[in-house]
This record gives C-alpha cells, sequence and structure tokens, in this order.
C-alpha cells in the first residue's frame, strides 16, 4: 500500500475531524442548514479556485452526473451529523457515524471483488455492537433522535465515499469535487434560504468548517486513488477520534458510561476495518 495513501487518508481524516467539530459548534449558534449552505458554499469557491488554476481536463456525462448524485449523498450526511451533533454528543454521534459509513464503501470493495478479511468483519461487528450501546446510552427524545441522525449520516458519508470514487475514476478528480460540492451547496443553499440571522450567524467559524471539510474531501479523492476504496474510507473514517478529542477538551465534553462503551466499540470497529485489510 502507498505511503502516500495512507498519509493523504490520515490527513483526511485529521482534516474532516477539524471541520466537523466546527460545524458542530456553529450549528448550535445557528442551525445545521444554514452551517452546512455556508460551509459547502466555501468549500465551492475553494474548488473553483482551484480549477481555474489548473484547468483540467471537462468530464464526461456519466460522471458528472455521479459527480452530482455524491454531492446530493454528502448535503445528507452532513446536514444530518451537525443536526445530530447540536442535539447529542459530539463524540457518540461522531463516532456512530464514521463507524456506519463504512459498511457502505467495504460492501461495494467486496461486490467489486475485494478480499473482506475476518478483522474488517470484527470491525463491522463492534460497529453494530456501538450503536446498540448508544441506544441505551441516549435519554430522551433528543437522544433517540441524535442517535438516528447519526445513523443517516452514516448512509449519507458512505454513500459519498463510493460515489466519488467512480466520479473520479471516470472522469477528473478535482471536476468530481467541484460537481460534487455544487450539487450540495444548490440543496443547502435552497434549504436554509430565510432561516440565516446574520446578526448571530457564526461566520469565521463556518468558514474554518468549510475550508477543512473540503480539504477532507480533496485527501480522500487522493488516497481512493492510491489504494482500495474500502481502506481510503476506512483511513479517512478515523475521523471521529478528531472530533471527540476536540469535544473533550475544548468543550469539556463528558459522557455517560455506557456512552463511553459505544464510543469505544465505534472506534475500534473504525480501527479494525482499518488494520484489517
Amino acid at each position: 500500500m502507498p505511503v502516500s495513501g495512507i498519509g493523504a487518508g490520515i490527513l483526511s481524516a485529521l482534516s474532516f475531524g477539524t471541520g466537523d467539530f466546527a460545524g458542530a459548534v456553529a450549528s448550535r449558534r445557528a442551525g445545521a442548514l444554514p452551517v452546512v449552505a455556508g460551509a459547502h458554499g466555501i468549500g465551492l469557491v475553494a474548488l473553483l479556485l482551484a480549477a481555474i488554476v489548473i484547468r483540467p481536463p471537462l468530464p464526461d456525462l456519466g460522471s458528472a452526473l455521479i459527480g452530482l448524485s455524491a454531492g446530493v449523498a454528502g448535503v445528507v450526511g452532513l446536514a444530518a451529523l451537525y443536526r445530530g451533533m447540536s442535539l447529542g454528543s459530539m463524540g457518540l454521534v461522531t463516532a456512530l457515524s464514521g463507524a456506519g459509513s463504512l459498511a457502505i464503501p467495504l460492501t461495494v470493495g467486496a461486490l467489486l471483488g475485494s478480499t473482506v478479511a475476518p478483522l474488517q468483519l470484527l470491525g463491522v461487528g463492534c460497529a453494530a455492537g456501538a450503536a446498540a450501546a448508544a441506544s441505551g446510552a441516549s435519554r430522551g427524545e433528543l437522544g433517540r433522535q441524535a442517535i438516528q441522525l447519526a445513523g443517516l449520516a452514516a448512509m449519507g458519508f458512505g454513500a459519498w465515499y463510493v460515489l466519488i470514487d467512480l466520479a473520479a475514476q471516470g472522469g477528473d478528480p478535482l471536476w468530481a469535487l467541484v460537481l460534487s460540492r455544487t450539487a450540495s451547496a444548490g440543496i443547502a443553499f435552497a434549504l436554509a434560504y430565510g432561516r440565516v440571522e446574520r446578526s448571530s450567524y457564526p461566520l469565521r467559524i463556518v468558514v474554518v468548517a468549510g475550508l477543512f471539510d473540503v480539504g477532507g474531501n480533496a485527501l480522500y479523492v487522493v488516497a481512493s486513488d492510491q489504494m482500495p476504496i474500502g481502506l481510503a474510507a476506512a483511513l479517512t473514517g478515523l475521523y471521529p477520534i478528531v472530533t471527540m478529542l476536540l469535544a473533550r477538551f475544548v468543550l469539556g465534553e463528558l459522557l455517560p458510561r455506557l456512552g463511553q462503551f459505544g464510543v469505544a466499540l465505534a472506534l475500534l470497529g473504525i480501527v479494525l476495518i482499518s488494520i484489517g485489510g
């Protein structure tokens, strides 16, 4: 496995984790949809500037449509994640979404001929156990809703991993990201229209969230170009560790014991899936 691919996957996790933490903090102040709209708008501007400078070849229609579909999956995942983290524990929600999101690319990789190792299967089992523990740790309707949103985020991110990889392979990786972010930003802006309170909008935090999120996107594409999609997604899927540590040391977030057990299982599942291949 190329060292540069491993490095890109780890840096992608660091970037995604930091961006998700910033986005969750901003969502607690301004709501998930306005924050997703701002973050994805900023990311789109950054990608368009890169496209103007680099001038990559235009993709074919099929690759373009797959890239746009990736954007739909991505905005669903990010909106659900930000909303879930604004309602419940950042550490628990992001750990569950991270572990669950690996199941889709792992399954697709297996269907395409990649071998699913025993450790990876054990990792999937840990992710399922983490979801059960999280359900037991949630308190009240808001806690249950946060867990459900974590599941929706996992499906959105898992689909994004697969679709963005297909779009990048069929066309140009930068155009795949531009088209993905165009779709996600457009949907987010349409849904957030009229909901933004300019006086209380945490613009600086949203800028941080947008830049780190698009950085994670780009680094994942680099990683998936150099290793099987399941392993690239697994390395990128380490991002909950970053978000959890930031929530613990910046916000002082604490979890009940069952919640701690759920986070530990989710992180163990991510690690097992990562090293199992």
